[in-house]
């Protein structure tokens, strides 16, 4: 075994040093090394004797020997044909873990050139929204102290540990409230009834400030995942996009109902829910496209990762991932010469910034440009 091989699959069990892993750097350093590389990663990313995937502990030291070699221009191109990997692995492995911490402690020569194109970052979604009073009245929740924002119909409207929050009144005449996500930003939302609600990047919750005795519902355009307080001979109904109704009763789930996306997806995580007359068990999904639906087994880790900080790509195709960049980041999307037919697999940290996305993208052979707030993907 030569000691390349040696430090690598050190790395990989964890058992290399931090002056193992500069040893092993410096010998990726040099161009002589790209065909070892190439060998030990295509071993590395295929499924071992039991048909696992790569670990996601594993798949971050690889992606950081990746990234660390990535900075020599002869190797991208080698690189690219490493990660293009059998469409059965489903995952091109630039894209398919986090932790990846040589991204955020860039070297001396990348730290010289973000200062210089330091201006042109785009930073991932933050915490803000738009609350749009009964009146017509919107108030920027971006830049508003913590406290009392509003007072309507007897409710009072605060902000509290950067969620929005309303006191449960039972008197006093109930008016709707809009809560609008941008692009570029998420927000949480505690309802009149207790019910917290996370609402995604461009995302919009009507409901009222007062739930009345028999029903609450609420309106969805975009994703929110629900968190539902039970109240019995009390049902939670969500409206989503404008065709779909959750009948909930106390319980966790999540639905998306994206305008540009192709269907409407419910996914029920604990208790029990109706969508359109049709029982969700736990882990099930209902998806529904035109007058179609589909009941099927949900990968609930996938559809919840954005409510946890991640990116879950799973046998996403590209339109797919780029609907979600564009409503992360608040950017456009352009194909510059129709959509590839590409899939993708696996997870990322949804804290990166487009740059660095656009960097992993690259080594998984996407290529594109930013021009301003336009992303292009090129042939």
């Amino acid at each position: 075994m030569s000691r390349l091989d040696e430090l690598f699959h050190k790395l990989l069990s964890g058992s290399c040093t931090q002056q193992e892993k500069q040893e092993l750097y410096a010998l990726l350093a040099t161009p002589d090394h790209d065909a070892d590389l190439q060998r030990l990663l295509d071993e590395a990313m295929v499924s071992d004797t039991s048909g696992k995937a790569v670990e996601d502990g594993r798949a971050q030291e690889i992606l950081s020997i990746i990234l660390q070699a990535q900075a020599r221009p002869a190797r991208r191109r080698s690189l690219y044909r490493t990660l293009r990997i059998p469409a059965a692995a489903a995952a091109v492995l630039a894209l398919a873990y986090f932790g990846i911490r040589e991204l955020r402690q860039p070297s001396a020569v990348d730290t010289l050139a973000a200062a210089k194109t330091a201006e042109q970052e785009i930073l991932p979604a933050a915490e803000g929204a738009i609350l749009t009073l009964g009146d017509g009245h919107s108030i920027s929740l971006d830049s508003q102290s913590q406290g009392v924002i509003a007072r309507q119909g007897g409710a009072t409207v605060k902000l509290s540990g950067g969620a929005l929050a309303y006191d449960n009144v039972q008197t006093g005449e109930a008016t709707f409230n809009t809560l609008t996500t941008p692009r570029g930003r998420v927000f949480r939302v505690t309802l009149p009834d207790g019910s917290g609600v996370w609402l995604n990047a461009a995302s919009r919750l009507r409901y009222p400030t007062r739930f009345d005795k028999s029903d609450r519902t609420v309106e969805l355009d975009g994703e929110a995942y629900f968190e539902i307080t039970p109240m019995a001979n009390k049902p939670f109904r969500v409206k989503a996009g404008g065709k779909t109704e959750v009948l909930v009763l106390g319980t966790r789930f999540n639905v998306s109902a994206y305008g540009n996306d192709a269907q409407i997806a419910a996914t029920l995580l604990q208790g029990k829910v109706s969508v359109n007359q049709r029982v969700l068990q736990p882990g099930e999904q209902a998806r529904i496209e035109g007058t179609a639906l589909r009941v099927l087994k949900a990968d609930t880790l996938q559809v919840t990762a954005w409510r946890n900080g991640m990116f879950n790509f799973e046998n996403a195709d590209i339109r797919e991932v780029m609907n979600q960049l564009e409503r992360w980041y608040d950017i456009d999307v352009v194909f510059e010469n129709g959509v590839p037919p590409l899939r993708f697999g696996g997870k990322m940290e949804r804290g990166l910034t487009l740059q660095q996305i656009t960097r992993i993208l690259a080594i998984s052979d996407v290529h594109c440009r930013l021009e301003g707030r336009k992303l292009i993907i090129t042939p």
